[in-house]
């Protein structure tokens, strides 16, 4: 099997595991109550950082799998990795008021996620039929 994937494929998989690692350090800076980090308790989920944490760690395992399928080809691996940059770009929204310059970053990488997925979906099969 001649397995053909786009360079923006592949740059939307290296993304998603470095969304991942980003998430997973957020996570770890949240559990620990770092001091630089902002107070939150006016937000969303309250002073609640560890229910934060988690959020960002399931996000994580997500962001992983889904780079993971890309970089193997599979169609749900595009479904997945819509969704969860689409879910990830909302949540660092919220935090775009705390850390205006990590959210910032953040959504542009997700965004561009998006882009390289969506602006690939059909290449794949045009490809196998030719």
């Amino acid at each position: 099997m001649d397995l053909r994937r786009s360079g923006w494929l592949t740059y939307a998989a290296v993304i998603m595991f470095i969304a991942a690692g980003l998430s997973t350090i957020w996570a770890i800076n949240l559990w620990a109550d770092a001091a630089w980090l902002t107070d939150v308790s006016n937000g969303i989920l309250g002073d609640q950082k560890w229910l934060w944490g988690i959020v960002d760690i399931v996000m994580a395992v997500v962001f992983v799998y889904a780079g993971k399928s890309l970089l193997e080809g599979n169609d749900f691996g595009r479904w997945v990795a819509v969704i969860a940059s689409s879910i990830g770009i909302l949540r660092w929204f919220y935090w775009m008021a705390f850390a205006p310059f990590l959210a910032l970053t953040i959504i542009v990488m997700l965004f561009l996620v998006l882009y390289a997925v969506l602006v690939t979906w059909g290449d794949e099969t045009r490809s196998r039929s030719a």
